[in-house]
């Protein structure tokens, strides 16, 4: 990993202060990410924080599929993967940390280290790409999708970090952003390649979903699991999918009975959810989804009887699967499922997944 010092005004060394610095760590993901050609999207809650995405291969939304197969053809592996460029306007530098800038000691400079509050940014922008382009589950796709990466995996695809010294109100903008791209690009590098997808970019419309799409992924953890689960199907790794579907599915069917029976039953804000912590804990989740569905949903919201049906029957798999299930046969209740079972029950988690995502979208607006 190198580590760069970039001065974009000229100051003293003597009069520098933590004011002046900024720091940029530029991230050379192993997919592609579909937000054309560069792309900015900044932290749901901290103004000083924001992601640049450069990709070198842009390809327009409607273009046609061979001729985007086309392009891929013609491009060296790393043409299409995605740079994140992560911009930290008011870094918190360890001690020693800003006398090793003042004095240009890069190799005392770690502030890409574990626990970057871009890790974290970067992974919702992942998260978001996959709620966005491929929805609850793609039929025949062989493509390794985007999936969310650990902070050591991110640690791993660091390009460089960058120092940015400038007067406290100088703006970042694009022009700036695209000459640090251009700086790596004259970089050797030598990182693993990964999946496509589909590479086309977003449309405008897809892009507004997109950003919309970093902001729940904040507020609620099961939209991180869906996208996990989603990943893990397309993966072919049905098991797992199930698994993830499922806590997806728990973790917004809790959060649909909060918001639906909060005005139900009167109580301060704390035996409320004493109330619900115990209810959703101790009841069966089998039983709590029928009767959410059938009783609390609006007939509109509700999914099908077969969608429904083939969700129980995911929770059944799921089920087999958690508590380590033994037929009389010996063998692993699992084992006995056939794939076309398990791919039902996962599309029918997603499906009543989904229903109960809208309802609960729709009263947090409400």
């Amino acid at each position: 990993m190198q580590r760069i010092i970039r001065k974009l005004n000229e100051i003293n060394a003597d009069n520098l202060t933590p004011a002046h610095v900024r720091t940029a760590t530029i991230v050379r993901l192993p997919f592609h990410l579909c937000t054309g050609s560069i792309f900015q999207i900044a932290d749901p809650d901290n103004d000083r924080l924001e992601i640049w995405l450069r990709n070198k291969l842009s390809i327009p939304h409607d273009a046609d599929v061979h001729e985007v197969m086309n392009q891929v053809t013609r491009a060296s592996r790393d043409e299409f993967l995605t740079d994140a460029l992560i911009m930290n306007c008011q870094p918190e530098l360890r001690p020693g940390e800003f006398e090793a800038i003042r004095t240009k000691k890069t190799e005392a400079i770690g502030f890409a280290s574990f626990g970057n509050p871009g890790f974290r940014l970067l992974n919702e922008v992942v998260a978001a790409h996959q709620m966005v382009r491929l929805g609850p589950y793609v039929s025949g796709m062989g493509a390794s999708w985007p999936a969310m990466l650990t902070e050591r995996e991110t640690f791993e695809h660091i390009l460089v970090e960058v120092v940015l010294l400038a007067d406290p109100d100088r703006t970042i903008d694009k022009d700036i952003i695209l000459n640090l791209f251009d700086d790596i690009d004259q970089l050797p590098f030598s990182l693993p390649g990964g999946g496509m997808g589909d590479l086309r970019d977003y449309s405008s419309e897809q892009i507004a979903a997109l950003e919309l799409a970093v902001r729940k992924v904040r507020n609620h953890a099961f939209y991180e699991l869906k996208t996990k689960a989603i990943a893990a199907m397309l993966g072919d790794n049905a098991i797992v999918a199930i698994v993830l579907g499922c806590a997806a599915l728990e973790g917004v069917h809790g959060a649909f009975m909060r918001l639906t029976l909060r005005d139900r039953i009167p109580g301060k804000n704390g035996e409320f959810n004493k109330f619900m912590n115990d209810l959703l804990r101790e009841q069966g989740f089998y039983s709590l989804v029928q009767l959410s569905v059938r009783v609390l949903m609006n007939a509109e919201e509700r999914p099908s009887d077969d969608e429904l049906e083939h969700c129980l029957n995911g929770v059944t798999i799921r089920n087999a699967i958690m508590h380590a299930g033994i037929k009389g046969t010996g063998k692993y209740k699992i084992r006995e499922f056939s794939r076309k079972e398990i791919n039902n029950g996962y599309s029918g988690i997603m499906a009543v997944y989904r229903a109960f995502e809208a309802a609960v979208e729709s009263r947090e607006k409400s």
